[in-house]
């Protein structure tokens, strides 16, 4: 199978550490075979502690990553480097994030939602006031509920870590059953697949509370049935020593899910090629 990591953060986002260089050098250590920096569009204000998106801010940023990009592909032939974003979803931004696709010539922007109803569900400092006072199924079904609204806006091309919103909610209601959600989730993957939308196996989640990628074996073999077609994997790594972390267990529970191939992009252009399925135990 490729190797690639389609999720990757470094000092070009506010929560991420380490140089474009260090990083395609960390890949070629490890074996991989593309990479692609999906860095936040967004940036953490040091004024109000909050992310805001300032269009020229963004556009000068990715610029120069693109311009290190290519200065540095010569010197990694073995390596394909790719320049991707990540969006998140809010409403008040949309319009931003749209003007920025017309100015970056990005190869894959993949979307996630961070926060809901104005509350985190995913960063440890503030993350408590989301599941406070709320029950599991009005805590994830208002979750799945903001993830359908930034399907109904589309402008990206991979949902990031579909299932987030267990990283906390494990530690309040103990691991997701899929089952209370099923219908809700089969929306959102039949939705998906209408609007030609991909699905990213984010193996964060391997080492973090859930001790499983987002998302999970029960959600992929859902996104195999509903004819997800776009398929990618990523390590949502921000810091050089995590550049791997649970890829081995994503790239097993993909082939897993009934998945044969992987999605691979080029300015936005996908292209699928074949995973190497291998026997299961017994045959």
């Amino acid at each position: 199978m490729v190797r690639v990591n389609y999720h990757v953060h470094n000092e070009y986002s506010s929560d991420g550490r380490g140089s474009t260089e260090d990083f395609c050098q960390t890949a070629i250590e490890l074996g991989f075979d593309e990479i692609c920096f999906t860095n936040h569009a967004e940036m953490l204000s040091l004024e109000t502690g909050d992310w805001v998106v300032d269009l020229v801010e963004a556009r000068q940023r990715f610029e120069q990553l693109q311009h290190e990009i290519e200065r540095l592909q010569p010197e990694y032939p073995e390596l394909r480097i790719l320049l991707g974003a990540e969006f998140e979803y809010r409403p008040e931004w949309v319009e931003t994030l749209e003007a920025l696709v017309d100015s970056v010539d990005f190869d894959l922007i993949i979307g996630a939602v961070h926060v809901v109803d104005g509350q985190q569900i995913s960063s440890s400092g503030s993350v408590g006031s989301y599941f406070k006072g709320r029950d599991v199924s009005e805590a994830y079904g208002r979750y799945f509920e903001a993830v359908d609204e930034m399907l109904d806006w589309g402008g990206f091309d991979v949902v990031a870590h579909l299932d987030l919103v267990k990283r906390f909610g494990v530690k309040h209601y103990g691991p997701l059953d899929v089952k209370p959600f099923e219908s809700q989730i089969r929306g959102l993957l039949e939705k998906m697949t209408s609007k030609g939308l991909g699905l990213e196996v984010n193996t964060s989640g391997v080492v973090q509370a859930p001790a499983e990628p987002y998302p999970g074996l029960q959600i992929l073999k859902l996104a195999k049935e509903a004819r997800v077609a776009t398929v990618t994997i990523g390590t949502d790594s921000h810091v050089l020593i995590s550049f791997e972390q649970g890829w081995e267990v994503g790239d097993l529970i993909l082939r897993q899910a009934g998945f044969t191939e992987l999605t691979l992009f080029s300015h936005r252009i996908r292209k699928n090629v074949p995973i190497e399925v291998e026997p299961e135990e017994g045959e």
